[in-house]
């Protein structure tokens, strides 16, 4: 530990934001400390890097081994499904869930023209923030999934260009399942990965498709993926967060599904938190 001591003595904000122990606590801390929801808000409408690749996550990666990894990702996210569940609950306002409406990126306004949900959300009087409380109180796990999205245990490293790939096909929607299934599905057919980007083609080669294939694999117990995908005779296959979720059906389009949705990612963070601290305490028993 003497490593993250030394970085935390260095850094008033480290040390205000890090517990220096590997505990659950830490797994599932929030690494920026602010009410769950306005937490994320406020992390996307700022300049912040991304919080998977923040300092206080680095810091834990080197202590539980998984600093060999230059790229990192949010298992859960949790825009997909919150704006699902609005467009459930506010039908009229958010037709199917149009990243725009609720999903926010920087400069938003100046990129789009118009105030990002959140931008919204924070204006003095605010409808959306009404709109926001309502559907806690309809869906109170969406409160926990907020809390828990820019936690350590909701993090994991992964290959390069996955993260962005994963948050930009429409069949996988951000779901790390789906995207183990399409993964699988491409390695299959043999054929490259293929999605578009403000209007264009994009591709993912077939030979990196399979380093990724690789990568699940041989990384599964390592980095403690167990709950979210199988790997059985050289194949990998996701564990879904709903009944029916599929390529061909990603998201919740009904109450129980979102609810059932949010509930799974929940124990799954619970679960990966477990089995993180488990095996950190084995590895550190051995060798002490």
């Amino acid at each position: 530990m003497e490593k993250i001591y030394k970085a935390c003595d260095e850094n008033q904000e480290l040390k205000e934001n890090y517990f220096l122990k590997i505990n659950k606590n830490v797994l599932k801390k929030v690494l920026k400390e602010i009410n769950a929801i306005e937490k994320l808000f406020q992390y996307f409408i700022s300049e912040q890097v991304d919080v998977e690749n923040g300092k206080s996550a680095k810091l834990l990666y080197e202590e539980l081994g998984w600093n060999q990894n230059v790229s990192y990702d949010v298992i859960n996210s949790f825009w997909i499904t919150f704006s699902y569940a609005m467009r459930l609950k506010y039908p009229g306002k958010y037709r199917i869930a149009k990243a725009g409406n609720v999903k926010i990126y920087k400069h938003h306004n100046t990129d789009w023209g118009y105030d990002s949900f959140p931008e919204k959300y924070f204006k003095e009087n605010s409808e959306e923030r009404g709109q926001v409380n309502d559907l806690c109180k309809e869906y109170p796990d969406i409160l926990k999934l907020a809390d828990m999205c820019h936690t350590v245990a909701n993090f994991m490293p992964c290959p390069e260009r996955f993260n962005s790939v994963k948050g930009l096909l429409g069949d996988v929607r951000d779901y790390l399942p789906l995207m183990i299934d399409k993964i699988q599905l491409c390695v299959d057919a043999g054929k490259d990965l293929e999605y578009y980007h403000l209007g264009s083609l994009q591709k993912v080669d077939n030979k990196i498709v399979k380093d990724w294939h690789s990568f699940f694999i041989k990384n599964q117990e390592k980095y403690c993926l167990s709950m979210y995908y199988q790997v059985k005779k050289n194949r990998i296959s996701g564990i879904t967060f709903f009944k029916g979720q599929s390529l061909s059906y990603p998201c919740p389009l009904e109450k129980e599904e979102v609810e059932e949705c949010l509930k799974t990612m929940l124990d799954k963070i619970n679960k990966r938190a477990d089995l993180i601290l488990n095996r950190y305490n084995e590895e550190h028993k051995s060798n002490s």
